[in-house]
């Protein structure tokens, strides 16, 4: 059993779901995001997707663009990715670790390089935005040869049959895209996501969850009861910290109240 699967199991028998905040790694620096992260972590998060900025986010809007641009602009580089990893594991941390990125990072590392050394950094899934189910063999072949569960995308416009195959060949979790467009905080969830979600709950062999929009508690549970095992959520996370990073402490502090709140949506009543 992956580390993910285990953390679904153990949710599923207290009647709870996964709270996964998104992280960019680099905003502002890597001190920061190690810190916000240990602050998700103990406020509860059940996994962490650690989000490898790129110049290009096309599947993002810009609450997210800016996290990627301040990185960008203070210098960060993938492999720095793994070393934040590799510290969030040396202290002690063991809540999975989904690496979001998009194709051109990887491929500019390697494949086979990129997989090993989130393996060994401690990563436990790979979740690429912007890579067709027909072009990932290889990177699902090295995924699997380095223990890595790889996080497929759908959306409400998948049709059904690429819905089969999309989770015929996802592990760990499938994440459900509420609506189309690019990610950033809403005021309400879409009908189509509700609609999407019965459709994967019935298609999907491991956990379906919900993201794309997710920005209050009251966002959490409406997932929940229309099936999602899950939800992750960025922006608003992004938006809670972004206005306070000239001072540090009242920016993790933000970010840790808001990931409670959030953590506490998922748990039952």
């Amino acid at each position: 059993m992956s580390r993910i699967s285990g953390v679904f199991e153990r949710l599923s028998e207290k009647g709870a779901g996964a709270y996964i905040p998104y992280v960019c790694a680099g905003d502002p620096d890597r001190e920061f995001t190690v810190s916000l992260a240990t602050r998700l972590l103990d406020a509860g998060a059940d996994i962490l997707e650690l989000g490898i900025p790129f110049s290009d986010p096309v599947a993002d809007g810009p609450v997210i663009q800016g996290a990627m641009n301040r990185s960008l602009q203070a210098g960060f580089k993938v492999a720095e990715t793994f070393g934040i990893v590799e510290s969030l594991r040396q202290r002690g941390y063991g809540q999975p670790i989904v690496l979001m990125t998009y194709a051109n990072p990887v491929l500019r590392v390697g494949l086979k390089d990129f997989c090993s050394k989130a393996s060994r950094s401690g990563a436990d899934a790979i979740l690429m935005v912007d890579m067709p189910l027909e072009e990932s063999r290889e990177l699902d072949s090295q995924a699997q040869a380095h223990g890595l569960d790889i996080i497929r995308l759908v959306a409400p416009s998948t049709t059904d049959a690429r819905l089969g195959e999309i989770v015929s060949r996802g592990s760990g979790f499938i994440y459900a895209v509420s609506a189309a467009g690019v990610t950033g905080a809403r005021t309400n969830l879409p009908g189509s996501a509700t609609s999407l979600l019965r459709r994967v709950a019935l298609a999907s062999p491991v956990p379906v969850v919900l993201g794309f929009g997710i920005s209050a508690p009251e966002h959490v549970r409406e997932a929940l009861r229309a099936g999602a095992r899950g939800v992750v959520e960025g922006s608003a996370l992004v938006s809670a910290y972004a206005p306070l990073l000239a001072d540090r402490g009242r920016a993790l502090e933000e970010a840790a109240k808001h990931a409670v709140a959030m953590k506490a949506a998922t748990l039952p009543l």
